[in-house]
């Protein structure tokens, strides 16, 4: 306020400094509550510290820092969860696993009680305070007891040359930021900071500043999904997402993206170009969830199984207590204009021509359908190489609820973005008839909240072939709470969601066509991106193609 820029830029340093110090030291041992709430509480901070430097102060020198300060703070919370996952399964501490194990059995049980009535409750004499509490004392004893805890985060920071040490020569990554303008207070002016290092040798993280953010994530991702959904021309999206990105950088052989806020939502290969194409024809874009798992890919591989084992889901029974065509009254889920879960038989073919694909190859295959492709069977998934769902996805958005059905205990279930979305199973239209938000009464429903417990650890490869698979509530510099989260913590490498509805029989002819090219080629994102360009060339409507993207490292 008395404009002394440089002092508040060195003051605010120091409390940064400060904030990576406790990020190091203490953060591994808090309960993931206390580090959502830890974080909901310094992030202002760094948002501050943005707008100075990007006001006052737009150095190359600084623009390193905004990046190193990304690579600490991006993803953090979805980082520690998996580090931590990994290095306990990892361990060999038996009594360590133990513990583990009890803290999911009591989280999936929790899961259960947040579906339960009042006199369910109190017959099974569950309290739900207490047994949140002891989920939370759990966690805790898990970090004061294991040494693995405290290395979650790791001692020596990765910075950004270690990034671009970790580049090819044609390479750029990408740390995108978003944040608010502060002026006297922060504003609702969003702006988004596209920090992005060349793979070149004395290369220096540089900048793209995109000003309308607030544009961005309304009007234009408006136009954007409209474009797509009703099959009209994308006039804007090319000009506002992408073009400041590849008027600067040019062609590139890897693009790696570390999205934030709006281009969670939106799959910049499938942007129309002036030229007639789409971004995918001249971009490789590989999205991570911090340009630091570039290094971390570089100096340690992660373990995936060596067996050819690939579990698959498809076609299930919605309707098994109820008659199939009951009108979904209360559901208010976003998935599709019918009233009812409408039956998917592609998926059948889908998953009938993948299991013969993958036998012929020589992979051992389990699948699984209509009655059989339930939660209970999904739950006991382990480890297998391949992970392949295909049928209804659903994200129910946010918004304000007046009054909760006071019968179920609904108010916990909907304030968590975990419990909002997920995979419909055999019997999810009959519990879609029962409730809005208690997706766990039954079986039926794969919520996020329980994706996370799946045992993925050496999976290479999710595929959530269903609609809006990659939605979620968004948070900036955390990413989506969604599935695409959920299977991250659950130790997928690599996981293929989409962002919208998607067309049965176009999304069973991609798939078929990407698994053959992988299997053919061994690289797989290669395959997927040729696989798109076929179906775009057989359909040319990105509807068919572009909600689905791929997050992950091969």
């Amino acid at each position: 306020m008395q404009e002394r820029y440089k002092d508040s830029q060195n003051e605010m340093e120091l409390v940064l400094e400060n904030y990576k110090g406790f990020i190091q030291q203490y953060f591994p041992a808090l309960s993931e509550r206390e580090k959502a709430k830890f974080w909901n509480t310094i992030k202002e901070d760094y948002e501050f510290y943005n707008t100075l430097i990007i006001s006052r102060n737009r150095t190359k020198k600084y623009i390193g820092e905004l990046y190193n300060n990304a690579l600490l703070t991006k993803a953090l919370l979805l980082n520690s969860s998996i580090k931590v996952r990994q290095r306990i399964l990892n361990s060999g501490d038996e009594a360590l696993i133990e513990l583990y194990s009890e803290w999911i059995e009591n989280k999936e049980l929790l899961t259960a009680a947040l579906s339960m009535s009042a006199e369910d409750l109190a017959e099974n004499k569950i309290n739900t305070e207490a047994l949140e509490s002891s989920v939370e004392l759990l966690e805790k004893n898990i970090s004061l007891k294991s040494e693995i805890f405290k290395e979650s985060t790791e001692a020596e920071a990765i910075t950004w040359d270690k990034v671009r040490e970790a580049l090819g020569e044609n390479e750029v990554a990408i740390e995108m930021v978003r944040f608010r303008y502060f002026d006297h207070d922060f504003t609702d002016k969003i702006m988004y900071a596209l920090l992005y290092i060349k793979g070149t040798k004395r290369a220096e993280p540089e900048m793209i500043l995109l000003e309308n953010g607030q544009e961005l994530e309304s009007r234009y991702l408006k136009f954007y999904r409209n474009s797509i959904k009703y099959k009209i021309d994308d006039k804007y999206s090319y000009e506002q997402y992408w073009k400041p990105i590849g008027e600067t950088l040019g062609t590139v052989a890897s693009l790696y993206i570390s999205p934030d806020g709006v281009y969670n939502q939106i799959n910049l290969e499938a942007i129309p170009t002036p030229d007639g194409r789409y971004v995918l024809d001249n971009s490789n874009i590989i999205l991570i969830s911090n340009t630091k798992d570039l290094w971390y890919n570089k100096v340690k591989s992660k373990g995936i199984t060596e067996k050819q084992y690939a579990m698959m889901f498809g076609n299930p029974l919605f309707y098994r207590a109820t008659q199939p065509g009951k009108p979904l009254a209360t559901s208010g889920l976003t998935r599709s204009t019918a009233e009812v879960v409408t039956p998917l038989p592609g998926t059948k073919r889908e998953i009938d021509e993948l299991d013969d694909l993958l036998d012929r190859k020589g992979w051992e295959t389990e699948k699984y359908t209509e009655e059989q492709a339930d939660e209970a069977q999904i739950k006991k998934v382990t480890n297998p190489r391949i992970f392949h769902v295909a049928t209804h996805g659903f994200f129910k958005e946010e918004k304000k609820v007046a009054k909760l059905d006071q019968e179920f205990n609904e108010t916990a279930a909907y304030e968590n973005p975990l419990l909002k979305t997920g995979l419909l199973l055999s019997g999810a239209g009959d519990i879609l008839n029962q409730t809005q938000f208690n997706y766990n009464v039954d079986n039926g429903i794969l919520t996020a909240y329980e994706a996370m417990n799946l045992n993925l650890d050496q999976t290479d490869l999710v595929v959530l072939s269903a609609c809006e698979t990659g939605l979620g509530e968004i948070e900036a510099g955390e990413g989506v709470y969604g599935l695409q989260r959920a299977f991250l913590v659950a130790g997928a490498r690599t996981i293929v969601m989409s962002l919208f509805k998607v067309s049965d029989d176009a999304t069973q002819q991609l798939m078929l066509k990407f698994y053959r090219k992988w299997i053919e080629t061994g690289d797989k994102r290669a395959a997927f991106i040729e696989a798109k360009k076929e179906i775009r060339v057989e359909y040319k409507d990105p509807i068919y193609w572009g909600p689905f993207v791929m997050i992950g490292l091969d």
